[in-house]
């Protein structure tokens, strides 16, 4: 088996941003193996060109033989109304404020992270983890400055954020090692590093052809990536709160709830 892991013991269910690629089917591993709850996998539906989601299918029935039937949830999320209001919206004004086009990447990491948020707090999860890999943090959602104001964002809701390819420096063989060995599908290897046929595509993310044709990765300024995502955590809480707006559970209820399971999986 593959050497490698979790630092921590994971008490409590994790929610997952899945893609049903390399990275995040890793992180759904290493979180059942280094845990006792479930995993659950939020596949994203922004309606706006991502193609071939349903293939995230194709990794799934593998993955819950290798992690058993019971500790695997799985659901496609509905992303169009936020992603639409915090990143196609205010596009074109977003490239002039900014100078870069990192606004439908990063609007809609954002929008996925809220409706997760939503999601843990209606069922007291206390994790939130993504697939930002070694090598990649020049992907804007995976940048430090991403992932530290993703982790503040979710900490004001009780939710523990962690990309833990990058926290325990896991790297792509070491992934891929993992999974033969689990016999968990993995797509078809294309360019020494992309995996196909296991995860959708974004037509929105054609800028990044460069990259995965030659390796020629985009460089994004920390300090427009932290304003732009300044600017759109107020929508972001708003649209929590709406999501809580006359259930007999009230927000602030479900955030103190969920703040002594963190509690305890912050102590353990």
């Amino acid at each position: 088996m593959a050497r490698i892991g979790l630092q921590q013991e994971l008490l409590g269910d994790v929610s997952i941003g899945y893609s049903g690629g390399l990275d995040s089917t890793t992180v759904a591993v290493l979180a059942a193996r280094q845990g006792k709850g479930a995993v659950h996998l939020h596949t994203l539906r922004h309606g706006y060109g991502y193609l071939f989601y349903w293939w995230v299918g194709r990794t799934l029935p593998s993955l819950r033989r290798a992690l058993g039937p019971d500790r695997v949830f799985h659901r496609y999320v509905n992303t169009r109304d936020l992603f639409r209001a915090i990143a196609l919206q205010p596009l074109l004004a977003d490239r002039r404020r900014y100078g870069q086009g990192f606004g439908c990447c990063l609007g809609c990491t954002l929008a996925i992270v809220t409706k997760m948020v939503i999601y843990n707090l209606e069922r007291n999860i206390p994790h939130i983890m993504f697939g930002s890999s070694v090598g990649g943090e020049y992907a804007v959602m995976s940048m430090p400055v991403t992932v530290e104001r993703l982790r503040a964002f979710c900490a004001r809701y009780g939710i523990l954020y962690s990309a833990p390819l990058l926290e325990n420096r896991i790297v792509k063989a070491d992934e891929r090692a993992l999974l033969d060995e689990l016999g968990v599908y993995r797509g078809v290897r294309f360019l020494n590093k992309h995996s196909f046929a296991n995860q959708g595509y974004c037509l929105l993310s054609l800028q990044h052809l460069p990259d995965v044709l030659f390796n020629v990765h985009p460089v994004y300024r920390p300090e427009n990536v932290r304003a732009f995502i300044e600017d759109r955590l107020p929508a972001c809480d708003r649209y929590i709160e709406s999501a809580f707006a006359g259930r007999e559970r009230e927000l602030g209820g479900a955030v103190d709830a969920l703040k002594r399971v963190t509690a305890r999986e912050s102590a353990a």
